[in-house]
Protein backbone atom coordinates (compact mmCIF):
# COMPACT_ATOMS: atom_id res chain seq x y z
CA UNK A 1 0.00 0.00 0.00
CA UNK A 2 3.09 2.37 0.78
CA UNK A 3 4.36 1.76 -2.51
CA UNK A 4 1.53 2.64 -4.13
CA UNK A 5 0.40 6.16 -2.18
CA UNK A 6 4.17 7.41 -3.17
CA UNK A 7 3.90 5.85 -6.85
CA UNK A 8 0.57 7.39 -7.25
CA UNK A 9 1.87 11.04 -5.51
CA UNK A 10 5.09 10.84 -7.81
CA UNK A 11 3.01 10.74 -10.79
CA UNK A 12 0.45 13.73 -9.85
CA UNK A 13 3.81 15.87 -9.39
CA UNK A 14 5.09 14.81 -12.59
CA UNK A 15 2.19 15.64 -14.15
CA UNK A 16 1.90 19.14 -12.41
CA UNK A 17 5.13 20.01 -13.17
CA UNK A 18 4.90 18.50 -17.11
CA UNK A 19 2.08 20.77 -17.28
CA UNK A 20 3.59 23.99 -15.66
CA UNK A 21 6.61 23.83 -18.17
CA UNK A 22 4.13 23.46 -21.24
CA UNK A 23 2.24 26.59 -20.15
CA UNK A 24 5.39 28.68 -19.33
CA UNK A 25 6.87 27.21 -23.17
CA UNK A 26 3.68 28.45 -24.86
CA UNK A 27 3.52 31.79 -23.01
CA UNK A 28 6.86 32.50 -23.95
CA UNK A 29 6.19 31.56 -27.55
CA UNK A 30 3.20 34.05 -27.24
CA UNK A 31 5.59 36.51 -26.02
CA UNK A 32 8.58 36.34 -28.83
CA UNK A 33 5.87 36.48 -31.12
CA UNK A 34 4.29 39.40 -29.80
CA UNK A 35 7.75 41.39 -29.64
CA UNK A 36 8.66 40.53 -33.20
CA UNK A 37 10.92 37.61 -32.30
CA UNK A 38 11.77 35.82 -35.98
CA UNK A 39 13.54 32.88 -34.39
CA UNK A 40 11.04 30.95 -32.73
CA UNK A 41 13.46 27.39 -33.15
CA UNK A 42 16.35 28.91 -31.65
CA UNK A 43 14.53 30.86 -28.57
CA UNK A 44 12.81 27.25 -27.77
CA UNK A 45 16.17 25.62 -27.37
CA UNK A 46 16.99 28.86 -25.32
CA UNK A 47 14.30 28.14 -22.83
CA UNK A 48 15.46 24.45 -22.66
CA UNK A 49 18.48 26.36 -21.16
CA UNK A 50 17.32 27.29 -18.51
CA UNK A 51 18.18 25.52 -15.19
CA UNK A 52 15.09 25.54 -13.45
CA UNK A 53 13.59 23.69 -17.10
CA UNK A 54 16.42 21.20 -17.01
CA UNK A 55 15.85 20.40 -13.38
CA UNK A 56 12.36 19.92 -13.20
CA UNK A 57 12.71 17.96 -16.28
CA UNK A 58 14.76 15.82 -14.50
CA UNK A 59 12.67 15.51 -11.47
CA UNK A 60 9.98 14.11 -13.65
CA UNK A 61 12.13 11.71 -15.21
CA UNK A 62 12.84 10.66 -11.44
CA UNK A 63 9.41 10.69 -10.18
CA UNK A 64 8.00 8.72 -13.36
CA UNK A 65 10.99 6.10 -12.64
CA UNK A 66 10.56 5.89 -9.01
CA UNK A 67 6.74 5.14 -9.41
CA UNK A 68 7.14 2.69 -12.02
CA UNK A 69 9.78 0.87 -9.91
CA UNK A 70 7.65 1.22 -6.91
CA UNK A 71 4.66 -0.35 -8.96
CA UNK A 72 6.42 -3.11 -10.76
CA UNK A 73 8.64 -4.23 -7.43
CA UNK A 74 7.67 -2.73 -4.47
CA UNK A 75 9.80 -1.25 -1.85
CA UNK A 76 13.01 -2.81 -2.13
CA UNK A 77 16.81 -1.31 -1.24
CA UNK A 78 17.65 1.00 -4.09
CA UNK A 79 20.85 0.94 -5.77
CA UNK A 80 23.41 3.41 -5.46
CA UNK A 81 22.96 4.71 -8.64
CA UNK A 82 19.24 5.48 -8.31
CA UNK A 83 20.06 7.24 -4.87
CA UNK A 84 22.73 9.84 -6.50
CA UNK A 85 20.72 10.26 -9.57
CA UNK A 86 17.45 10.96 -6.48
CA UNK A 87 19.71 12.98 -4.94
CA UNK A 88 21.45 15.13 -8.19
CA UNK A 89 17.86 16.24 -8.82
CA UNK A 90 16.99 16.97 -5.45
CA UNK A 91 20.08 18.97 -5.12
CA UNK A 92 19.43 21.07 -8.26
CA UNK A 93 15.10 21.75 -7.77
CA UNK A 94 16.38 22.91 -4.52
CA UNK A 95 18.89 25.24 -5.52
CA UNK A 96 16.54 26.49 -8.25
CA UNK A 97 14.15 27.20 -5.76
CA UNK A 98 16.37 29.13 -3.67
CA UNK A 99 18.22 31.22 -6.63
CA UNK A 100 15.07 32.06 -7.94
CA UNK A 101 13.32 33.23 -4.76
CA UNK A 102 16.37 34.96 -3.44
CA UNK A 103 17.97 36.02 -6.73
CA UNK A 104 16.39 36.03 -9.88
CA UNK A 105 12.80 37.03 -8.71
CA UNK A 106 11.13 39.88 -11.21
CA UNK A 107 13.86 39.12 -13.45
CA UNK A 108 11.70 37.47 -16.15
CA UNK A 109 9.47 40.05 -18.13
CA UNK A 110 5.91 39.74 -16.47
CA UNK A 111 4.46 39.02 -19.89
CA UNK A 112 6.25 35.90 -20.40
CA UNK A 113 5.24 34.50 -17.17
CA UNK A 114 1.83 32.83 -16.20
CA UNK A 115 1.89 33.22 -12.27
CA UNK A 116 0.58 29.50 -11.56
CA UNK A 117 3.28 27.75 -14.11
CA UNK A 118 6.11 30.16 -12.58
CA UNK A 119 4.87 29.02 -8.72
CA UNK A 120 4.93 25.53 -9.36
CA UNK A 121 8.21 25.50 -10.58
CA UNK A 122 10.11 27.69 -8.18
CA UNK A 123 8.42 26.33 -5.13
CA UNK A 124 5.86 23.59 -5.14
CA UNK A 125 7.64 21.24 -7.18
CA UNK A 126 10.86 22.13 -5.02
CA UNK A 127 8.66 21.42 -2.41
CA UNK A 128 7.63 18.05 -3.44
CA UNK A 129 10.86 16.55 -4.52
CA UNK A 130 12.52 17.89 -1.42
CA UNK A 131 9.60 15.85 0.68
CA UNK A 132 9.79 13.10 -1.86
CA UNK A 133 13.56 12.78 -1.11
CA UNK A 134 12.60 12.71 2.68
CA UNK A 135 9.67 10.00 2.50
CA UNK A 136 10.26 7.87 0.02
CA UNK A 137 11.16 4.33 0.56
CA UNK A 138 13.68 4.09 -1.70
CA UNK A 139 16.79 6.26 -0.62
CA UNK A 140 19.73 4.50 1.40
CA UNK A 141 22.55 5.97 3.19
CA UNK A 142 24.80 7.73 1.13
CA UNK A 143 28.44 8.95 1.87
CA UNK A 144 29.72 12.60 1.25
CA UNK A 145 32.33 11.42 -1.65
CA UNK A 146 28.64 11.13 -4.01
CA UNK A 147 28.33 14.70 -3.93
CA UNK A 148 31.17 15.16 -5.90
CA UNK A 149 28.89 12.82 -8.54
CA UNK A 150 26.25 14.88 -8.07
CA UNK A 151 28.08 18.00 -9.32
CA UNK A 152 28.54 16.27 -12.61
CA UNK A 153 25.44 17.43 -14.16
CA UNK A 154 25.25 21.25 -12.90
CA UNK A 155 29.02 21.00 -14.41
CA UNK A 156 27.97 19.69 -17.87
CA UNK A 157 25.11 22.28 -18.04
CA UNK A 158 27.76 24.95 -16.99
CA UNK A 159 30.54 24.15 -19.47
CA UNK A 160 27.50 23.78 -22.38
CA UNK A 161 25.77 27.89 -21.69
CA UNK A 162 29.07 29.44 -21.11
CA UNK A 163 30.37 27.86 -24.57
CA UNK A 164 27.09 28.30 -26.42
CA UNK A 165 26.15 32.23 -25.36
CA UNK A 166 29.15 34.16 -26.98
CA UNK A 167 27.73 32.67 -30.25
CA UNK A 168 24.09 33.35 -29.59
CA UNK A 169 22.01 36.67 -29.64
CA UNK A 170 19.16 37.29 -27.75
CA UNK A 171 16.59 38.93 -29.80
CA UNK A 172 14.21 39.03 -26.77
CA UNK A 173 16.48 41.47 -25.17
CA UNK A 174 18.40 43.08 -28.25
CA UNK A 175 21.57 41.22 -26.79
CA UNK A 176 24.28 40.33 -28.59
CA UNK A 177 25.17 37.08 -26.55
CA UNK A 178 22.28 34.63 -24.67
CA UNK A 179 22.93 33.56 -21.66
CA UNK A 180 19.90 32.36 -19.61
CA UNK A 181 21.00 33.83 -16.09
CA UNK A 182 22.01 37.82 -15.85
CA UNK A 183 24.93 36.33 -13.56
CA UNK A 184 26.32 34.60 -16.41
CA UNK A 185 26.71 37.48 -18.72
CA UNK A 186 29.50 39.07 -18.99
CA UNK A 187 28.31 42.20 -20.92
CA UNK A 188 26.13 42.52 -17.86
CA UNK A 189 29.31 43.52 -15.18
CA UNK A 190 32.10 45.84 -14.99
CA UNK A 191 34.84 43.56 -14.41
CA UNK A 192 33.18 40.64 -16.73
CA UNK A 193 34.05 36.98 -16.84
CA UNK A 194 35.68 37.76 -13.14
CA UNK A 195 32.26 38.77 -11.43
CA UNK A 196 30.43 35.90 -13.38
CA UNK A 197 33.38 33.63 -11.88
CA UNK A 198 32.19 34.94 -8.18
CA UNK A 199 28.88 33.73 -9.37
CA UNK A 200 29.84 30.78 -10.71
CA UNK A 201 31.85 29.44 -7.93
CA UNK A 202 28.60 30.40 -5.24
CA UNK A 203 26.71 28.35 -7.55
CA UNK A 204 28.75 25.68 -6.96
CA UNK A 205 29.32 26.13 -3.21
CA UNK A 206 25.75 26.09 -2.35
CA UNK A 207 25.08 23.14 -4.42
CA UNK A 208 27.41 21.10 -2.49
CA UNK A 209 25.81 22.47 0.71
CA UNK A 210 22.54 21.42 -0.64
CA UNK A 211 23.64 18.42 -1.40
CA UNK A 212 25.44 17.59 1.67
CA UNK A 213 22.54 18.62 4.08
CA UNK A 214 20.83 16.16 1.95
CA UNK A 215 23.61 13.30 2.45
CA UNK A 216 23.27 14.06 6.03
CA UNK A 217 19.78 13.65 5.74
CA UNK A 218 20.28 9.84 5.06
CA UNK A 219 21.50 8.75 8.26
CA UNK A 220 17.94 8.05 9.74
CA UNK A 221 16.41 5.90 7.60
CA UNK A 222 13.29 6.77 4.89
CA UNK A 223 9.54 5.90 6.51
CA UNK A 224 8.87 2.70 5.32
CA UNK A 225 11.92 2.12 3.95
CA UNK A 226 13.76 -1.42 3.81
CA UNK A 227 16.87 -3.09 5.69
CA UNK A 228 19.04 -2.97 2.55
CA UNK A 229 19.48 -5.95 0.67
CA UNK A 230 15.77 -7.04 1.78
CA UNK A 231 12.93 -6.42 -0.12
CA UNK A 232 9.47 -5.66 2.68
CA UNK A 233 6.64 -4.98 -0.04
CA UNK A 234 6.18 -7.34 -3.48
CA UNK A 235 5.36 -5.60 -6.74
CA UNK A 236 1.73 -3.35 -6.42
CA UNK A 237 0.48 -5.32 -9.52
CA UNK A 238 0.70 -8.59 -7.33
CA UNK A 239 -1.28 -7.62 -4.71
CA UNK A 240 -4.41 -9.56 -4.57
CA UNK A 241 -7.96 -8.75 -2.53
CA UNK A 242 -8.74 -11.54 -0.23
CA UNK A 243 -11.09 -14.00 -1.74
CA UNK A 244 -14.70 -14.71 -0.47
CA UNK A 245 -15.82 -18.02 0.60
CA UNK A 246 -19.87 -19.10 0.15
Amino acid sequence: MHARVVATARIVAAALIVAAITGELLQSIHFWHTIGVRGIPGKVLDFFLFFTEDSNLAAVAVFVIGAVMLLRHGVRTPSAHWVTARLTVTSAVVLTSLGDNLLLRGTVPPAAVIPWADASLHIVAPALVLLDWLLGPDRRRVRVPTVGTALIAPVIWLVVTMLRGPFTGDQARSARHYYPYFFLDPDHFANGYLTVAVYVIAFFVAFCVVSLLLVWTTRWPAPGAPAEGSAVDGPVWAERAPSSVG
